[in-house]
């Protein structure tokens, strides 16, 4: 079948090159022709293994009706910030696919809606997967063994996709816990870039091991706060995906929290970055969305400390040391 990717870049390319080799036609658009010239005269992008070519078959094109027709499954892997305005676009096209899938990880930073509703308040009549999970695109395009989760309020739906992207080395489970799926794909970030930072300062891997279980607490936490199951952080897209994100020599979000940890400012960091590091952005709307529930997520407060306010990362550190002993419990 028809898969079409809105959004070219390294997570997109990935996918698109395994989807290729097991035997679907694929396309993705790109809005930037200068992009687009380089990845159809090099046909590889520059944060993917230089012997992983995009094959010929993969169509890429900045001429977004052309990537979208007749596509049975629309992949939107657009930013975060950008994917409601790139939804509406795609909706006045009229496309007529199957399914909708997201594989952004973040949450919209104007009105604080999951990504799939977005999606969904823009085309309610299809519905919408999310497919998650510890897939960093580096080893997902050198075949490496990658299993991912999807997630959608239609079970049918979130079957069909597993069936559509499993092959080969690519190993995908369905689940029906949008809310859980979706906050653990989007939060790990944030928690990432904490990990980031204990490296970059020098911390060792107890400190590591603990940042990373109390920053799954109070995912979990802000979980519960919107009723999802609570098991669904354990799983791909929880403790999965904050495994690879806060581990990975490829992941943009670590990579950002090792710059801040090292002395660079937040502007620095970004700027030195290949692309996107979603947990910049996703750490403000994750502050605000704790606020609303009154959730205490401490770990995200001092990253949005750090990114956005400038605070030193070992004040941060002793901020988090300083905190009243408790209870270790998820809420």
């Amino acid at each position: 079948m028809k898969i079409a990717f809105v959004g070219a870049g390294r997570w997109a390319l990935a996918l698109g090159i395994r989807l290729t080799a097991n035997g679907h036609e694929v396309s993705l658009w790109e809005y930037s022709q200068a992009s687009i010239d380089r990845l159809t005269s090099a046909r590889r992008h520059p944060d993917l293994p230089e012997s992983v070519t995009i094959p010929e078959a993969v169509a890429v094109t900045n001429d977004l009706g052309k990537a979208v027709a007749g596509a049975e499954t629309i992949v939107f892997a657009v930013p975060s910030d950008s994917l409601a305005m790139v939804v509406q676009q795609v909706k006045g096209l009229k496309p007529k696919p199957q399914t909708l899938v997201t594989v952004t990880k973040g949450i919209e930073p104007k009105t604080l809606k999951r990504l799939s509703v977005t999606i969904n308040d823009a085309m309610p009549e299809l519905p919408v997967v999310v497919l998650a999970g510890p897939g960093i695109p580096y080893d997902v395009a050198l075949g490496d063994p990658t299993s991912l989760v999807a997630a959608s309020g239609d079970d049918n739906a979130a079957k069909a996709v597993r069936e559509e992207f499993t092959g080969g080395h690519l190993r995908v489970y369905s689940h029906g816990d949008v809310v859980g799926v979706e906050l653990g794909a989007a939060l790990k970030n944030v928690i990432a870039i904490a990990a980031g930072v204990a490296d970059g300062i020098g911390l060792g891997i107890n400190a590591k091991a603990a940042l990373l279980t109390r920053g799954l607490a109070e995912i979990t936490r802000l979980g519960l706060a919107f009723n999802a199951n609570p098991m669904t952080f354990a799983g791909l897209s929880g403790m999965g995906d904050l495994i690879v994100t806060a581990f990975s020599d490829h992941s943009r979000n670590h990579a950002l929290g090792l710059a801040v940890g090292r002395g660079e400012t937040t502007a620095a960091a970004l700027s030195s970055l290949a692309g996107v590091a979603e947990g910049a952005t996703t750490v403000r709307s994750a502050r605000t969305l704790a606020g609303s529930q009154r959730v205490e997520m401490p770990i995200t407060e001092e990253v949005y400390r750090m990114l956005h306010e400038g605070i030193s990362p070992r004040d941060s550190m002793a901020r988090l040391l300083r905190r009243s002993p408790r209870q270790e419990i998820w809420k």
